[in-house]
Order: structure tokens, then C-alpha cells, then sequence
């Protein structure tokens, strides 16, 4: 084997051995949701047992109240579901990556204004401005609270693996999977297939939806082993000029 011969091997080993990964640009991007469609409950009548509010950190539409503590007064510290406002960044491969967030205060509410279960819309947006613009989903979950007469928790259903399958997102250099709920702060997720989230009278907790974050290895072996060519040819090229 000639020396020429042996760089090029040598050239093609390296190219075979060192695959690399491309560094794809940071992820950045924001969640926001808000509620709509109240249903089985009294939300325009005189006396009202729940309603939809604007909140000042997260806007139009963003927090459902229902129940109070007084018997002459409604919606005196009642329950509160806030959905929350999230920034998403990420830079290096990441796990269990918050992309959505609901926040819920468990107001022990009065018997009277126990409403023992009503619906409401979520509608999650998550928008992505990096490493492409314009890139996001959305998705609209079916929510029914249930609100029996205290003492028991409250709890909030269905939070389904189905609805996590309706948001994907296609980012350059990047694989989003494992959408997955989590909760916290004294809640829980609970009942069958942990589909709902359950959280005890007086308690604030926290659902996320959360996903982890890979960045794509492109393998960079044709570029290496084309720069061990070229490399070896110059070598001959001097070899054959000290020889003239």
C-alpha cells in the first residue's frame, strides 16, 4: 500500500467513525390558551355560579371562576382555572420541557354554590419563533369540572393522550416527542388512565403539558471523506513537484 493509498483509507475511517451533528438553531417560542363555552352552569343570570374573566398577565378570556364563600354575594374568592402565558426555549437536547400551563386555586366553596359539574373550552396555542418562524399548533380540549359538596377535592377532565396527538410540530434540526401531562403543587393527575386532574379544597396546583426536545444528528461522512481526498491529492501533487 502506498502512502497515498494509506492516507485515503486512513480518510475513509475517519469519515465512518466520526459522525457528528449539526448544530441546529435554538428553539423559542410561547403557549397561550384562554376559555369558551361555558355549559350547565348559570353564567348571565342574576344570581351566577361560574363565568369567564379577563386576567391581567395573561389577557383576554383566561380564567374561569365558579362557586363563592359568601351565601349573599357571588364569586367571593371562588374557584379560580387560569390558563397561563408560557415562554418555550430550549437549546441543547432537554426532557419533560414545559409547553403549556394551566393554574388552578381550590376554593372551599360553599355548598350552596356547588355546582357538581359543568363544561368549558380550552383552546392551547403554541407558536414557535425559532429556528423558524410560523411554526406552531393548536387544539381546543373539552374540559368538564366536577365540584361536588366539600369536603372532597374538585376535579377536572379529560385530559387525554388523544388531545396531545392533535399537536405536532415539524422544527428544522429538531424531533418534539413524548407530549405528556404533569402536575404539581398538591394536585395530581387521578381516575382512569390518569385522564384527570384532581386537587384538594383550598390548594393551588399547576398541569403542564410537557415534550422533550432532540436536536436531529446529520451524519457529515461525505464531506470528511471529500476533504481526505482532496488532502491526499495535494500531498501527490507536492510529491511529484520536489520530484521535478
Amino acid at each position: 500500500m502506498t502512502k497515498n493509498h494509506a492516507l485515503v483509507l486512513a480518510a475513509a475511517l475517519c469519515a465512518v467513525a466520526l459522525p457528528t451533528t449539526v448544530m441546529a438553531a435554538p428553539i423559542a417560542g410561547t403557549s397561550q390558551g384562554f376559555f369558551s363555552n361555558l355549559s350547565s352552569c348559570d353564567n348571565s343570570g342574576s344570581s351566577q355560579d361560574c363565568r369567564i374573566v379577563n386576567t391581567a398577565a395573561n389577557g383576554s378570556n383566561t380564567q374561569v371562576q365558579w362557586g363563592s364563600t359568601s351565601s349573599r354575594t357571588d364569586f367571593v374568592n371562588p374557584s379560580k382555572l387560569t390558563a397561563d402565558d408560557l415562554s418555550i426555549n430550549v437549546a441543547g437536547n432537554m426532557t419533560n420541557v414545559n409547553i403549556a400551563e394551566l393554574t388552578w386555586f381550590n376554593s372551599a366553596t360553599l355548598a350552596q354554590s356547588d355546582l357538581n359539574s359543568f363544561g368549558v373550552d380550552y383552546h392551547l396555542s403554541i407558536a414557535f419563533t425559532s429556528p423558524v418562524a410560523s411554526i406552531g399548533d393548536s387544539h381546543v380540549f373539552d374540559l368538564t369540572i366536577v365540584n361536588p359538596i366539600n369536603p372532597p377535592g374538585d376535579i377536572i377532565s379529560a385530559f387525554t393522550l388523544a388531545d396531545l396527538s392533535d399537536l405536532s410540530f415539524t422544527l428544522p434540526g429538531w424531533t418534539v416527542s413524548n407530549l405528556h401531562y404533569a402536575a404539581d403543587s398538591g394536585s395530581s393527575l387521578c381516575g382512569i388512565s390518569n385522564t384527570s386532574w384532581c386537587n384538594p379544597e383550598g390548594n393551588t396546583g399547576n398541569l403542564y403539558i410537557k415534550a422533550d426536545f432532540t436536536k436531529v444528528p446529520e451524519p457529515v461522512t461525505l464531506s470528511l471523506f471529500s476533504a481526505g481526498l482532496a488532502g491526499a491529492a495535494a500531498m501527490r501533487r507536492r510529491r511529484r513537484q520536489a520530484q521535478a
